[in-house]
C-alpha cells in the first residue's frame, strides 16, 4: 500500500494529554476520573475509525488515478511510432507493441529469445549495466536499441524495457560523409633515374611521356586530382570512395607500370604515401608526406596507408636488391662526423636481447668515438647468450670497451639534452634497451637495415636506413669507411663487425651486395680473422642436442614451410629458436621457417626465408617485424594458440600475394 493521507500517529500527543487530565481528575474525584477515562477511550475509539475511513477514501481514489493513468499509459506506450518490448530477466519477450511485431513480419513474438536475433544484444551484459544501448543491424534495418532495467516494486521481478530508435537515415548521412572525405595521395617512383638512364637516349622522352600518362590516366579515369610536382613525383587529392575502388584494385597501376616495354632491365617500381588522418587537407597531406617516408624507408615498391597513428602495409614483396647510392653514405657519415663532435657524450644502444650484428655495430660507433676523442656508453641491460663469446673475447684483450658499457639506469642518470644518442640495428622505440633516454635528448641518429615499422622514433637528427643493406654492422663500417681516411680500429671491433655481417648474410648467403664483400674485405685489413669470428659462433653441446630436437620434432606446413617449437624456457632458448629456424632453410622444397620458443613468459618467434617469402610481412601481423629475410615477433599467450596466430598469418599474407602450390615459382 502506498503513503496513508492520515496517520494515527497524529492523534498520540492529543491522546496522552486526555489520560494525563483524566488521571488527574480521578486523583480528587474518582467519578468524574471515571467518565474522562471513558470519553477519551470513546474518542479514542472514534479517531480510529476516523482515520480507517479516511484512507480507504484515499487509497480508492487513488487506485482510480493510478488505473486511468496506467491506462493512458499503455495506450500510449502501444502506440508509439518506433518499436519497443518488455523482456523478462533471461531475455524473452513478455510483451510488445505492433511496430515491434513488425520487425518479424507481423508474427507473434511472445517468449522469443532477443539474444538469438539481435547478436549485440547480451541480457547478461545488459542486467549489469542498467541502461544503455546496443546496435542493431541487418540487410534490411538499422536500429539503435536502447535498453532500461526495471524492476516492480510488487513482486520483485526484474524487467527490461527496450526500444529501437531507427538509425538507417544516418548511418545512410554518416556513409556518405565518410565516402565523400577527402585524402592526400602521394606518388614516387623510387628508381626513376636509374630506369631513364638504363633506357635508350632515343626513348627517354617517350618513356617520361609515356609514365606520367599511365599515373594520371589511371587516378584522373577513377575521378581523383592528379598532379605531377617534379620528376618522377605526383600528387592525387580524392575522396575515400574513390580510394576504396584503388585499394580493391590492390593498386594495379604499380603492376601496370612495371610492365612498360620501353625500359631496359631496370623496371619503375612505385611508392605511395597515403594519408587519412587530420582535420584539413593540410594535416592530410603532412600525413601522405610521412606514410610516403615510411614506405621508402621500408624499401620501396609498396604502399603505405597513414591514418593517425595507425598504420597499413600494402605491398613490399619485391625483395630484389639496389645498389646503394654511395654519395648518401659519404654525406652521412660527414653528418655523423660533425653531429658526435657538437655533443658532451654519446650512448649508443640497439634492441632489447641483442645479438652479434647489434652488438658489433655498437661496437663500431664504440670505435669511430675513440677515434674522435669523445666518451661514448654502450646502453646494455644484461649480456644474453647470443653475444656472449665477443663480450668474454672483449674483456679478455680491451677491457676499456667493457668499463663504458653501462645500465639503463645508469645511462638516464648520465644523459643530458647535448648527449647524443645512437640507435643500431633498430628503430623502434619500444624496443630499445632504454627507451626513456629517447625522452632527455632531441640528439638522435638512428642506423637500421630493417624496415621502418609502426613505431618508428621520432624526429631523428639523422636517419641512415637502408632495407637492401645486408645488416647494421655493414652500414657502421661504411661510416667508418668513408669518415676516415686512416683509422687505427682495434681488431676486436674489426671481428665484432665482420661477425655481425656474418650472422645477418648466414655466412654470405642471403641479402648480399657487392658493398658487403667491399666491407668486409676492408675490415680483413684491421687484421679480422675469418677463423677468429667462426670461433664466436660455437654452442656448447647441450645445445646443439636442444636444436636438434627441435629439427627432429618440426613439421611440414603448405608443404613449402616449416614450424618448429622449443617449448622451454632456458636462456638459450631464443639462440636456439634463431638457429634452429636458420637449419630448417636447409630442408629441401622448404622457403621459410619459424620456430617458436618461450622467452621472459612471452611467445618469441624467430621467422627466415629464402626470399621468395616475406617473414617480415607475416610476423607484422602479429606486431612483430625486421627483415625480409629474418624477422622476429612476440605473442602474450600460449604456445597452442601462438602456433593457429602464426598459420593465420601464414594464410593471411599468402592469400594478399596470391600464393599457393601451383604458382609457387
Amino acid at each position: 500500500m502506498g503513503k496513508k493521507i492520515v496517520k494515527l500517529s497524529d492523534f498520540y500527543i492529543l491522546f496522552l494529554f486526555m489520560v494525563l487530565i483524566s488521571a488527574f481528575v480521578l486523583y480528587f474525584q474518582f467519578i468524574f476520573g471515571i467518565v474522562s477515562f471513558i470519553l477519551t477511550f470513546i474518542s479514542f475509539i472514534l479517531v480510529l475509525y476516523y482515520v480507517k475511513n479516511k484512507n480507504l477514501e484515499y487509497d480508492e481514489d487513488m487506485k482510480k488515478h493510478r488505473d486511468s493513468l496506467d491506462n493512458i499509459a499503455s495506450e500510449v506506450v502501444y502506440k508509439m511510432p518506433f518499436p519497443i518490448a518488455v523482456l523478462n530477466n533471461k531475455g524473452r519477450v513478455k510483451w510488445y507493441s505492433p511496430e515491434f511485431s513488425v520487425l518479424f513480419s507481423g508474427k507473434d513474438v511472445i517468449g522469443i529469445d532477443i539474444n538469438s536475433k539481435i547478436s549485440s544484444f547480451n541480457i547478461s551484459e545488459v542486467l549489469k549495466t542498467v541502461s544503455g544501448k546496443v546496435n542493431w543491424k541487418t540487410e534490411k534495418f538499422d536500429y539503435l536499441v536502447y535498453y532500461n532495467v526495471v524492476k516492480d516494486e510488487d513482486n520483485g521481478e526484474v524487467n527490461v524495457i527496450i526500444y529501437l530508435i531507427d538509425n538507417l537515415e544516418f548511418s545512410k548521412l554518416q556513409k556518405q560523409y565518410e565516402d565523400d572525405t577527402l585524402n592526400s595521395i602521394l606518388i614516387y617512383i623510387d628508381n626513376y633515374e636509374d630506369v631513364r638512364n638504363n633506357t635508350n637516349e632515343d626513348f627517354k622522352t617517350l618513356l617520361t611521356a609515356e609514365m606520367d600518362k599511365l599515373i594520371i590516366s589511371y587516378f584522373s579515369n577513377l575521378g581523383a586530382i592528379v598532379r605531377k610536382y617534379d620528376s618522377g613525383k605526383y600528387i592525387v587529392i580524392s575522396s575515400n570512395s574513390i580510394l576504396e575502388k584503388i585499394r580493391n584494385d590492390r593498386f594495379s597501376i604499380i603492376e601496370t607500370l612495371r610492365e612498360l616495354e620501353i625500359t631496359g632491365n631496370i623496371k619503375p617500381t612505385l611508392s605511395i604515401g597515403i594519408g587519412l588522418g587530420g582535420n584539413n587537407p593540410f594535416e592530410r597531406y603532412k600525413e601522405a608526406q610521412t606514410a610516403l617516408d615510411m614506405a621508402l624507408g621500408r624499401g620501396g615498391a609498396q604502399v603505405v596507408f597513414k591514418n593517425g597513428d595507425d598504420l597499413e602495409f600494402y605491398g613490399g614483396k619485391n625483395n630484389k636488391g639496389v645498389e646503394r647510392n654511395k654519395v648518401k653514405a659519404r654525406v652521412i657519415s660527414q653528418a655523423l662526423e660533425n653531429i658526435i663532435r657538437e655533443s658532451s657524450e654519446v650512448f649508443v644502444m640497439g634492441h632489447k636481447n641483442p645479438d652479434m650484428d647489434c652488438f658489433g655495430a655498437a661496437l663500431g660507433v664504440m670505435g669511430i668515438c675513440k677515434e674522435l676523442k669523445k666518451d661514448c656508453y654502450m646502453v646494455l641491460e644484461d649480456v644474453p647468450v647470443t653475444i656472449r663469446n665477443i663480450y668474454d673475447r672483449i674483456s679478455n684483450t680491451e677491457p676499456s670497451y667493457v668499463e663504458m658499457m653501462i645500465s639503463p639506469e645508469k645511462a638516464y642518470d648520465i644523459c643530458k639534452d647535448t648527449s647524443l644518442v645512437i640507435l643500431v640495428d633498430n628503430s623502434r622505440t619500444v624496443s630499445t634497451e632504454a627507451p626513456y633516454l629517447l625522452d632527455v635528448t632531441s640528439k638522435i641518429v638512428v642506423i637500421d637495415h630493417h624496415r621502418i615499422g609502426k613505431d618508428f622514433v621520432e624526429n631523428p637528427m639523422l636517419t641512415y636506413l637502408e632495407p637492401y643493406a645486408s645488416s647494421a654492422c655493414e652500414l657502421v663500417t661504411e661510416i667508418i669507411y668513408y669518415m676516415f681516411e686512416k683509422i687505427d680500429l682495434d681488431k676486436v671491433i674489426a671481428e665484432s663487425l665482420l661477425a655481425g655481417i656474418v650472422v645477418d648474410t648466414k655466412n654470405f648467403y642471403y641479402q648480399t651486395g657487392v658493398r658487403t664483400f667491399e666491407m668486409a674485405s676492408y675490415l680483413k685489413r684491421f687484421g679480422a680473422d675469418s677463423i677468429a669470428v667462426k670461433h664466436l659462433f660455437k654452442d656448447n653441446f647441450n645445445t646443439i642436442k636442444l636444436k636438434s630436437n627441435v629439427l627432429s620434432n618440426a613439421i611440414s606446413y603448405r608443404n613449402y614451410i616449416c614450424i618448429g617449437v622449443f617449448p622451454e624456457e632456458i636462456e638459450e632458448s631464443m639462440l636456439i629458436a634463431a638457429e634452429a629456424a636458420d637449419d630448417l632453410l636447409g630442408v629441401l622444397d622448404i622457403e621459410c621457417s619459424f620456430v617458436l620458443t618461450i622467452v621472459s613468459g612471452q611467445i618469441h618467434i624467430s621467422g627466415r626465408s629464402l626470399g621468395k617469402i616475406s617473414v617480415q610481412l607475416i610476423l607484422e601481423k602479429l606486431g612483430g617485424g625486421g627483415h625480409y629475410t629474418s624477422a622476429g615477433a612476440r605473442l602474450d599467450c600460449s604456445m597452442d594458440e601462438a602456433i593457429e596466430k602464426l598459420k593465420k598469418a601464414i594464410d593471411e599474407y599468402l592469400l594478399e600475394e596470391d600464393i599457393d602450390e601451383s604458382n609457387f615459382d
